[in-house]
């Protein structure tokens, strides 16, 4: 079962998708567990240095990193677009997820979350 200081959050507000993700994630064995961590900060490295490289939420390097986002939230749970986008503006508005994202980069929260929602827009229905 994955712990964190989300969980009860989580299961409180989405006791269907909570109970689901946990049935998923226990399915997995710990190397598979511990590599989708080691992928969440993969991901997030890659989005903060094209941030600092200056390119643009909709650039094509980003939105293939958005996609492997999304493949990873699916690891989890399986968001339709408005769901997705939700999740996005989370960590924008929700400061333990901005201040999670923004040590990568200060405004990576903001930059990931309009990044989501084009991507959300151009590939899912």
């Amino acid at each position: 079962m994955l712990e964190n200081e989300y969980a009860a959050e989580a299961e409180e507000n989405w006791p269907e998708e909570f109970a689901a993700s946990q049935q998923k994630f226990a399915a997995l064995s710990e190397p598979e567990q511990q590599a989708l961590f080691l992928k969440n900060d993969e991901i997030s490295r890659s989005l903060a240095a094209l941030f600092l490289a200056g390119e643009t939420t909709t650039s094509p390097a980003v939105q293939s990193q958005i996609s492997e986002h999304y493949k990873w939230v699916c690891a989890f749970w399986q968001p339709n677009r408005d769901a997705y986008i939700g999740l996005g503006q989370l960590y924008v508005d929700d400061e333990r997820f901005t201040a999670t994202y923004d040590v990568y980069a200060a405004g990576l929260a903001a930059f990931i979350c309009d990044a989501i929602q084009f991507w959300s827009f151009e590939n899912l229905g």
